[in-house]
């Protein structure tokens, strides 16, 4: 009974094939990179704690032992059992006395990308200590037609200037910056919103690009840019390609720019270098203009009108019948490429995972998150409160679904205490 118990035990924590030979060659390709960097990017060494999970077994593998003693030696590294808790996601981490970097299984099959990803989240790991703390914002300009022309102006002034050189490459970073310039007047919250995206993505995308890409940056750099000129959701999303571009830009005319950030965004540092002209009418027509500036504005119309059709569709499902789920210490996963901010209502995610103190919320076909942060959204409840179209509720111990009251809406609170019988006298 006992030998059968252990090999039982043994089977539960066993590594998935894909988990199993991603580990050992993602943890060599890290400590590659970093012994390569050694320090110079941002002072601090990338190597450190790396898991790989599994999100349909939640089985990890690990680069070293935790400070818990939950993992175990195997496969060249330490194997374990996520708990629910933990949300499976290409993010940092800080899990059993450990700060992690964790990169989803299987990891892409291409070298180059799978060194980009890796690098990315490991500087994620780090960031706090180097003082860029994650902040989240709507950047709800960004799914408007005008903010996002002037995004793609932007983004394929930067490409420009990424393939070229000289005099030619000086002007098209000029146009960037008054682009950008422009969408940041235009757009109260945008320079604060934008900066905040710059900084915690962007910052991670450039050093995944160049750590990840080495010698082949820039030309990788330039191939983000291209691949986001339609992209469909650029609130969460723009700075994967954007932060590559001003970055490689910058460690050609400011070598020690990542020194001298501040509180700024890299593209601040560049303006500083080539030093545009003041973003006005004039300038602003002329820049556009040389970027396709009436196709892409038509473009974008079109699918302003189509987009308010769909955010109001969104609108309807979660302001009548919805469930709603207070947050004090959430902890989610999602895809930045789904997301929609929604106004006075919050930011809309396609894919989420989500969980809290009260349990595990997953959705495949959408909810809301407040902008605050102090709740969230899920559509159309049925009978039992637990589930709605494409989604569904776990409830932890000590928590219940409460029906609604009138117009209110269904809402996750604890259960009343269980009282014991009390003894009647014989």
């Amino acid at each position: 009974m006992g030998r059968f118990a252990s090999l039982f035990a043994a089977a539960l924590v066993w590594a998935s094939p894909a988990i199993a030979q991603d580990g050992p060659t993602a943890a060599a390709e890290l400590n590659q990179m970093c012994h390569a960097d050694a320090r110079a990017l941002w002072g601090v060494s990338l190597c450190g704690p790396l898991m790989i999970a599994d999100p349909a077994s939640r089985t990890v593998w690990a680069s070293e032992s935790d400070h818990q003693g939950l993992l175990r030696p195997q496969d060249g590294g330490w194997v374990g059992v996520l708990p629910a808790d933990v949300a499976i996601a290409n993010t940092a981490l800080d899990w059993a006395g450990l700060r992690w970097a964790m990169v989803i299984a299987p990891l892409p099959e291409d070298a180059q990308e799978r060194r980009v990803l890796l690098a990315h989240e490991a500087w994620h790991r780090v960031q706090g200590d180097l003082g860029f703390f994650a902040q989240d914002f709507p950047n709800a300009h960004l799914a408007t037609a005008r903010g996002r022309t002037l995004l793609r102006l932007e983004m394929r002034a930067l490409a420009t200037a990424l393939r070229s050189s000289g005099v030619g490459q000086r002007r098209a970073m000029q146009d960037a910056l008054i682009l950008r310039a422009a969408r940041h007047a235009a757009f109260a919250p945008a320079r604060a919103e934008e900066t905040a995206l710059d900084r915690h993505e962007g910052l991670a995308a450039y050093t995944g690009v160049r750590l990840g890409a080495a010698d082949t940056a820039r030309e990788y750099a330039l191939r983000q840019l291209d691949s986001h000129d339609r992209h469909e959701n650029f609130a969460r999303a723009y700075a994967y390609a954007t932060g590559p571009a001003y970055g490689v830009m910058l460690d050609q005319l400011r070598p020690r720019w990542r020194t001298e950030l501040g509180g700024g965004a890299p593209a601040d540092l560049l303006a500083g270098v080539v030093r545009p002209e003041a973003a006005t009418p004039r300038t602003i027509a002329a820049a556009s203009a040389r970027y396709g500036a009436h196709q892409v504005a038509a473009e974008e119309n079109a699918r302003a009108e189509a987009a308010q059709a769909r955010l109001a569709a969104l609108r309807a499902a979660y302001t009548s019948a919805y469930l709603e789920a207070p947050l004090t210490n959430p902890q989610f996963a999602f895809d930045p490429n789904q997301v929609t901010p929604i106004a006075d209502l919050g930011t809309h995610y396609q894919t989420l995972t989500l969980r809290d103190a009260w349990g595990e919320l997953r959705a495949t076909e959408g909810a809301i998150i407040a902008g605050d942060f102090s709740l969230a959204r899920a559509a159309a409840p049925r009978p039992d409160g637990l589930s709605g179209p494409g989604w569904t509720l776990t409830l932890a111990p000590g928590w219940r679904v409460a029906p609604p009251i009138g117009a209110s809406p269904w809402r996750i609170e604890r259960a009343p205490p269980t009282l014991e019988p009390i003894p009647q006298p014989e």
